[in-house]
């Protein structure tokens, strides 16, 4: 019988941080919407500024809004300055901060979650640890790792844990939240991969803005969703001037 992470209690308590951090900044903007509402007078130079400022206020608050999307789905541990020193970044779908403003959820897309996606036992790029969380909505079903550095490949026991502990009925370690990504039905709706990019693909997504881009491939091998990223990832590194600009998507159907 698999035994439970012996982190999973406290890795489910920081979701759970997560979601009301989150909460709380939704009720926040709500907040300054209500406030901006409540004066509809002025100069016309006043109206200009609380339309942008309304404006600016609905796309914080639809970026809020995950729907049944999970929030958080992994975290990265990586070497700090101090010498034996640990810091660890929780990877989700959205930036999330605490009300002192210190982060709490990093953005998929913000170059230090990129070790998430990119790290291999060949180059670490200077994590110690990775996590994948099997998630559903708030509540953490699992938690997988690799662990990096000597003696390890991107594969390796967590601390407190044997082999026994963390493998699978068949024995599988390590990938199984993928696998199960890649084994769910198709619904007939484009889904996101953010929880399960793979190195390659974070290569294509993250690739320099300047130029044309091809990314060639056979049906099925995920080029629009891949595509679809990319897109989402330029307009938040580059925000200015894509944002204003638009990005067109054509499609054969």
């Amino acid at each position: 019988m698999t035994q439970q992470h012996p982190d999973l209690a406290d890795e489910q308590a920081y979701i759970d941080h997560a979601y009301e951090c989150l909460r709380v900044s939704r009720e926040h903007a709500w907040r300054l919407r209500d406030l901006s509402e409540a004066d509809l007078g002025g100069t016309f130079q006043a109206r200009f500024e609380r339309n942008a400022f309304d404006e600016a206020l609905l796309k914080r608050l639809a970026d809020l809004e995950l729907g049944g999307a999970s929030l958080v789905f992994g975290r990265i541990d990586r070497s700090a300055e101090a010498p034996d020193a640990v810091e660890s970044f929780h990877i989700g779908r959205l930036a999330v901060a605490d009300e002192a403003r210190e982060p709490v959820v990093v953005d998929w897309r913000a170059p230090v979650a990129e070790p998430f996606y990119r790290a291999t036992g060949r180059n670490a790029m200077g994590l110690v640890r990775r996590r994948h969380f099997a998630v559903e909505g708030q509540r953490l079903l699992g938690v997988e790792y690799e662990l990096f550095g000597d003696g390890h490949l991107g594969l390796g026991h967590d601390e407190g844990l044997d082999s026994a502990s963390t493998a699978g009925p068949d024995g599988l370690r390590g990938y199984s939240t993928l696998l199960a990504a890649l084994e769910r039905g198709r619904t007939g709706t484009l889904g996101d991969i953010v929880a399960t990019i793979q190195g390659e693909q974070d290569e294509i997504i993250r690739s320099p803005q300047h130029g044309v881009l091809v990314v060639q491939g056979g049906p099925g091998t995920g080029k629009t969703v891949v595509a679809l990223h990319r897109a989402a990832y330029l307009l938040y590194t580059h925000r200015f001037p894509l944002e204003d600009q638009g990005v067109l998507v054509i499609g054969p159907n």
